[in-house]
């Protein structure tokens, strides 16, 4: 079948995407070997309108689709140099993979001085598939991504106590977010100076505009004197009864007293009162992967393959 390819026009194509990656998600087994549908809301209002992770959705977000207007395939970047693709499996073959990759060769990698180019390209550990593509076009794999966890919401919960001194609740009104904002900069850029925080809390009104973002799975730990001091957002889809972690964290003077756990549990016990049946959670680094192995009972790798190439 013939299909077109075309650039992301719209808010329509950011709606169609979502229904699009639910119906590959569904079909894939709820693996994502294509992103959850609460990743492409985090990219949308997160990591495109707050990181920037790319210039315009509309120059660097490429659609193949039938004529009828059945998306077949989605590419984007998640970093300048970095190709994410989803493929509907029913339309999955050899030609439209090449066709796929060879795009992101020509929109996605950086140019180095030299006129070199570098592209990344993720793929999960069992796709031999995609694999041996990327090998005779000359990438080569070079070890983990990170590791993609997830968790059957179908048994026994882990019990876990909240340490002395913090209160476990969801995430406060517009009047928290400073405080939100401190503890997420403490959390992640603790070995930075405290002058380099330029206070701004504006992103995250972005977080809270997709539209998986609900408040009652923005769990925080706060202190006795009201500071933010851990906090783990989650993004249900309730049409697919699936969760993923998008952020968590926990500010650096209250790190290693258990409070990510407690919140993890906490939001597991809230989802599987929803109704939610599955959870995934992305760990980019080994604390991170001890963290989510803890609890989680079932993980796989995502590796990275890389190739470096002049057009």
């Amino acid at each position: 079948m013939k299909l077109i390819t075309r650039y992301y026009r719209d808010e329509n194509d950011y709606w169609r995407i979502r229904q699009f990656l639910r119906e590959v998600f569904i079909l894939n087994g709820r693996r994502e070997h294509s992103w959850h549908v609460a990743r492409w809301d985090y990219f949308r209002w997160h990591l495109f309108e707050n990181c920037r992770v790319c210039n315009s959705l509309e120059k660097d977000v490429s659609i193949w689709e039938t004529g009828d207007g059945r998306i077949a395939a989605v590419l984007h970047p998640v970093d300048p140099d970095e190709a994410f693709i989803h493929i509907h499996p029913a339309f999955r073959t050899p030609e439209l993979e090449e066709q796929i990759i060879d795009h992101a060769e020509g929109s996605f990698s950086n140019i180095r001085p030299d006129g070199s180019r570098r592209l990344y390209v993720p793929v999960d550990e069992d796709d031999h598939f995609r694999k041996d593509i990327l090998g005779r076009r000359g990438y080569a794999g070079i070890g983990n991504l990170g590791w993609e966890h997830f968790h059957n919401l179908d048994g026994s919960l882990p019990k876990v106590s909240t340490p002395f001194g913090y209160t476990i609740r969801s995430m406060g009104d517009e009047a928290e977010h400073p405080a939100r904002s401190w503890a997420s900069w403490l959390a992640f850029h603790s070995d930075e100076p405290v002058e380099d925080y330029e206070g701004d809390w504006s992103w995250y009104r972005n977080v809270q505009s997709a539209p998986l973002y609900r408040r009652d799975l923005d769990v925080v730990a706060i202190t006795d004197n009201g500071q933010v001091a851990s906090f783990c957002t989650i993004y249900y889809d309730d049409a697919t009864r699936s969760a993923v972690i998008v952020l968590d964290g926990t500010a650096a003077p209250y790190q290693r007293r258990g409070l990510g756990r407690v919140l993890l549990c906490e939001g597991l016990r809230r989802l599987h009162r929803m109704g939610c049946t599955r959870i995934f959670a992305k760990a980019t680094d080994p604390a991170a992967d001890a963290f989510y192995g803890s609890v989680m009972a079932a993980k796989y790798i995502s590796e990275t393959w890389i190739k470096d190439y002049r057009r």
